[in-house]
């Protein structure tokens, strides 16, 4: 060990013996008040005690200050210091001991009084032992004790003594100037007078009503109750009682003293945020305090090793707090001392209320006392709350005398502020613990739509306040503001394991929801904290309870509280595609983890997607080997086949491994049709080097790689399918050619493979209907007839004519020898008077110049009857002009164009066809 470690070694078993004397101190004091008769040579027992005390703190301020500014002493010295404070404990406990035993006897009643007679035949040699045990201890500690004064100097030890220490030695002083009159009942204590401590040279004085020490166990309604003061500066404070009411040193023996009222003092120093009131002595570096609240009975004469498991000892408020044992305080607010005014009239003022506000903020604890005392409501409303402003002020004398002149312990602010909730938002313990015995209640939200006190302390995550409130019958279940249970709050809130632990162990349900419908369970591992699952877990969390859903699903997220939630009895059974949500998050420690507890790696989530798909979607070879290592089927289709999804997202790389494994690249077919779809010419090229035919057609719509391609216009893919076998006379969702006269470059390429292009019937009306005339050119050269009927019916030139294609029909007629009067669905003729938007006349006159008939009669018309039927008198003219007219010629009701005409009642047409020139 190095000298570092061995100095702080020592200053650990020094800090032990004097925490432990600050106990013994007070367990002294309650002796001495307690015992019906002293026993000989108690009161040097207590001088000795405290001797060896002071030296102890001296010794301890100064390895605290040697440790601070990096300073070691000798190794050899430090280790003899550390056997001294070994000795020094083990003495101090043996004292602790002997008190204890005392004090229960003297707390035993009138059937222990032989067993103190016995004792008493042996108490007078147990004390001089005690005494000689210590002097040896004192002497042997010493000369370590001056050399350490002599470099820290009187004030930095005196402000290391606890308060223990301070109480005693005030007690001790108070006793002896009281011994005249000891025994007496009605004498009173000179007015004024006041008890310095041992070392008076820095003006810390402290007065101690000794009439205000009661027992929380039988605790007496008393006529006054003083507490403790003390002033750093200035004067002593005069300890000053109405006559009628002051005490006797005889009285402390039917007393037993409240240890609160030992432990803390006020001081006019600058406030600070702390979980306790100034005291007399300025704390030191291990926060040297009494506990802030009466421990049980049974503790009284424990020592510190029970304070310690307990929770209420001054190390574990600056250590972690060890929750495994539940300490319950029962409270009865009926004892706690009370006191009536001795004059209520007049005193209810407003200017008298604002008087004690003034001297609640002013600290001024003695104008406070006489202004209640004269009758001053310590509740005087919400406006000013006088409880909640003597804890801003961190004043807990104030505090105390208010809830000892009735103040409500649980009555708010018009701000919504308890004076519990004011006590956790000031960290002031102290305050809080003194409300609790008075009845205020930490669970009673200040105002609706607010947090119970209790909450908020589990909302700051002050562990102080928790366990306090714990200890005083805080409801662990209830529901916060927002709804919240308490657990699922302090999870929010990123609390340590050691506060979950606490508030479980105090019956919190591990199961209960908040109003989202969210388990602590469910909270905890959205959060990743493992060590609060298992804790839950611990306490009887049900990991298969949804809460909002099923805890394998948000634990997919966090690998480790997945193992421990299936190590603990999580169904996987009852979350059915676990595995591909844990593939989908990118999560190969929870695929680890699930294929371990045994999951299916083959299951789907919500009847579709698998976990082998997804790796292979989401680009994950590591899951993807790891899959199919464990027994994934690479035929399981997700929302495509495993292979269809290596196509269809670029994954190449994991076809080969599918195949290995078993991967069927025929079954179901398609899939050289898919990588054209999605323009994956790698793909296409390797399927086809691995066997895959280029002519499959795909299930569900007959499509072919070649028609894909074509219709995707992919010039590259027809060419290097019509290289690898690829037949152009096998249909797919339509036949290739007719397919192509949409692209002229692919028909081009299509139309030579073709042995008969004529064989596919419509093809020319196609290239015509897509206004293509470069693919009606190529039809045409590769032997296509231009009169080629679409589905026997629509002719090339009547669709060019209906689609108003003048470039097509100029082409038709001229270049292809297209007949003008071979019908289509209608004569041609007819059909352009049909689509004739005037003035524009070309196709018509087209027609007329190559021979079209207006007289000739198909289906019942005729382009003179269709001109008659229209009433347009200009084209009848250029109709009649060109080729003459038929007026014997009928419709497909018999009538001819004049009688047609005549029934219109168009006279102009009429006349027209008269005057017109007969046709030859």
């Amino acid at each position: 060990m190095t000298a570092d470690k061995y100095q702080a070694a020592a200053l650990g078993h020094c800090h032990k013996a004097t925490v432990l004397g600050n106990v013994i101190a007070i367990h002294m004091l309650e002796y001495i008040m307690a015992a019906t008769g002293h026993h000989d040579g108690l009161n040097e027992l207590a001088h000795d005690f405290l001797d060896v005390c002071r030296i102890m703190w001296s010794i301890e301020a100064g390895l605290v200050e040697y440790t601070r500014s990096g300073q070691s002493l000798p190794v050899e010295m430090t280790q003899e210091l550390d056997r001294k404070f070994n000795t020094a404990y083990t003495d101090f406990q043996g004292l602790d001991h002997w008190l204890s035993r005392s004090l229960s006897e003297e707390r035993g009643g009138p059937g222990k009084k032989l067993t103190r007679s016995w004792r008493k035949m042996f108490v007078g040699n147990e004390i001089p032992k005690m005494r000689s045990a210590l002097g040896r201890t004192r002497e042997s500690l010493r000369m370590s004790a001056l050399m350490f004064q002599w470099s820290l100097g009187e004030a930095k030890i005196d402000e290391s003594l606890g308060i223990g220490y301070t109480a005693l030695s005030a007690a001790l002083e108070r006793l002896e100037r009281g011994s005249s009159s000891k025994g007496s009942v009605k004498g009173s204590p000179a007015p004024g007078s006041s008890h310095r401590k041992e070392h008076a040279d820095h003006s810390q004085v402290v007065e101690i009503g000794l009439d205000e020490h009661i027992s929380p166990t039988n605790t007496l309604v008393l006529p006054r109750t003083n507490t403790i003061r003390s002033s750093t500066s200035g004067p002593p404070a005069p300890f000053s009682l109405r006559d009628d009411h002051a005490p006797r040193i005889a009285d402390l023996h039917h007393q037993e003293p409240n240890w609160a009222s030992l432990g803390h003092m006020d001081a006019p120093r600058r406030r600070t945020p702390s979980h306790h009131t100034d005291t007399v002595s300025t704390r030191s570096a291990h926060s040297r305090t009494t506990p802030p609240s009466d421990p049980p009975e049974d503790l009284r004469s424990g020592g510190l090793a029970e304070l310690d498991n307990l929770g209420l000892s001054d190390n574990d408020y600056t250590h972690e707090l060890k929750p495994s044992k539940v300490v319950r305080i029962p409270v009865n607010p009926a004892k706690m001392p009370r006191w009536v005014p001795r004059n209520s009239v007049g005193a209810d003022t407003p200017s008298l209320k604002l008087n004690l506000i003034v001297a609640i903020r002013e600290r001024n604890s003695k104008a406070v006392e006489q202004l209640l005392d004269r009758g001053v409501p310590a509740n005087i409303g919400p406006d000013h709350h006088a409880l909640n402003e003597a804890i801003r002020q961190h004043d807990l004398e104030v505090v105390r005398l208010l809830l000892l002149f009735g103040a409500e312990p649980n009555a708010a602010s018009n701000q919504a502020v308890s004076p519990l909730v004011a006590a956790v938002e000031e960290g002031f313990l102290d305050a809080a613990a003194i409300l609790l015995k008075y009845g205020a209640d930490s669970n009673l939200p200040p105002a609706s739509e607010h947090d119970s006190p209790f909450a908020v302390a589990t909302i700051k995550a002050d562990t102080h306040f928790i366990r306090l409130f714990l200890m005083y019958g805080a409801d662990v279940n209830q529901i916060t503001a927002d709804g919240e249970t308490i657990l699922t709050k302090m999870i929010t809130n990123k609390c340590l394991r050691t506060l979950i632990d606490m508030i479980l162990n105090y019956g919190a349900d591990a199961n209960g929801k908040s109003k989202e419908g969210e388990t602590p369970l469910f909270r905890a591992i959205t959060a990743g904290r493992v060590d609060i699952v298992s804790a839950l877990l611990d306490h009887g969390a049900n990991p298969n309870l949804p809460g909002p859903k099923h805890m394998l699903w948000p634990a997919t997220y966090q690998p480790k509280c997945l193992q421990v939630l299936l190590h603990r009895g999580a169904d996987f059974k009852k979350t059915s595609g676990i595995m591909e949500l844990a593939t989908s998050i990118n999560k190969i420690d929870s695929v680890s983890v699930l294929l371990n507890a045994g999951v299916d790696p083959n299951a789907k989530k919500d009847g579709v997607y698998t976990p082998l798909c997804s790796a292979i979607r989401d680009n994950r070879a590591d899951i993807f080997h790891l899959l199919l290592a464990n027994g994934a089927d690479p035929n399981v289709p997700a929302s495509e086949f495993p292979c269809f999804k290596c196509v269809t997202h670029n994954r190449l790389q994991f076809l080969p491994r599918l195949v290995s494994a078993g991967g069927n690249l025929h079954s179901p077919k398609g899939i050289a049709e898919t990588a054209v779809q999605f323009d994956n010419m790698e793909a296409l090229a390797w399927l086809l080097d691995n066997g895959v035919s280029p002519n499959d057609q795909a299930p569900d719509s007959k499509a072919t790689p070649l028609t894909t391609a074509i219709r995707l216009n992919k010039p590259s893919f027809v060419e290097v399918l019509l290289s690898r076998g690829a037949n152009p006379n096998v249909r797919g969702q339509d036949w290739p050619v007719c397919m192509a006269v949409l692209y002229p470059v692919i028909l081009k390429r299509l139309l030579p493979a073709l042995a008969q292009p004529r064989a596919f019937k419509g093809v020319m009306e196609m290239a015509v209907s897509a206004n293509k005339i470069e693919s009606v050119k190529l039809l045409l050269a590769a032997g296509v007839n231009v009169e080629d009927r679409n589905g026997g019916v629509f002719s090339p030139l009547t669709t060019a004519i209906r689609e108003r294609h003048k470039d097509i029909v100029q082409y038709l007629l001229d270049e292809a020898g297209a007949d003008p009067n071979s019908p289509g669905e209608h004569l041609p003729i007819v059909k352009a008077l049909r689509r004739y938007e005037p003035p524009d006349t070309e196709i018509i006159e087209m027609l007329l110049r190559k021979g079209a008939d207006p007289n000739k009669v198909y289906r019942g018309h005729s382009a003179i009857i269709q001109a008659v039927e229209m009433g347009d008198a200009h084209i009848l003219r250029l109709l009649i002009e060109k080729w003459g007219v038929d007026l014997d010629a009928i419709d497909d009701t018999g009538r001819t164009p004049i009688e047609i005409a005549e029934m219109r009642g168009w006279e102009e047409g009429k006349d027209i066809l008269i005057r017109g020139k007969k046709a030859v």
